[in-house]
């Protein structure tokens, strides 16, 4: 049974390692992003943020109880407010449990959870990224508006959309 839980400041030390395995992934995409010399990690240099700031949230992916990948939540004051409620910083399924509908399926569950205006964006040479969202779009209904832009020296395509709760 899948779940989507946020992350307790008690089990911060299981979404950083699994921060290392999303960043690990991501810079195939993102040359910028390097390991950490001294410890021979990939770190986000605003994690603990997630945990001291109001408005960013991060959320574990449960299957069974157990964490196969998370979700970074911005809202408030770190969202677009002018086009978004919320912005989906990152979103990561752990290799062994992909392309089993486990995503597609977190992401529809966090949108009932959360309704709203949203943000998502991916590298435009991220293909699989951008294939996977369309999938999740294509999934729930939604028709997103696509706008390319620049962000950190990276071409990126953001898709804006609004989600209503299904009704069950």
């Amino acid at each position: 049974m899948l779940s989507i839980e946020k992350v307790e400041a008690t089990r911060k030390e299981t979404l950083k390692n699994l921060m290392t395995l999303f960043l690990h992934d991501l810079s195939e995409y993102n040359e910028k992003l390097e390991l950490n010399p001294e410890n021979g990690l990939f770190e986000f240099d605003v994690f603990d943020w997630f945990f001291d700031k109001e408005g960013l949230t991060p959320f574990f992916i449960n299957v069974e109880g157990k964490p196969v990948g998370f979700i970074l939540l911005q809202s408030g004051p770190y969202s677009n407010q002018e086009f978004a409620d919320y912005v989906l910083n990152s979103f990561f399924i752990l290799k062994k449990h992909r392309r089993k509908g486990i995503g597609k399926l977190a992401c529809n569950k966090f949108f009932d959870l959360y309704p709203g205006r949203y943000a998502i964006s991916q590298a435009l040479n991220n293909t699989p990224a951008i294939r996977f969202w369309k999938s999740v779009y294509e999934s729930y209904g939604i028709i997103p508006f696509e706008k390319e832009e620049i962000e950190d020296g990276i071409n990126v395509v953001y898709q804006y959309f609004k989600t209503q709760p299904k009704l069950s």
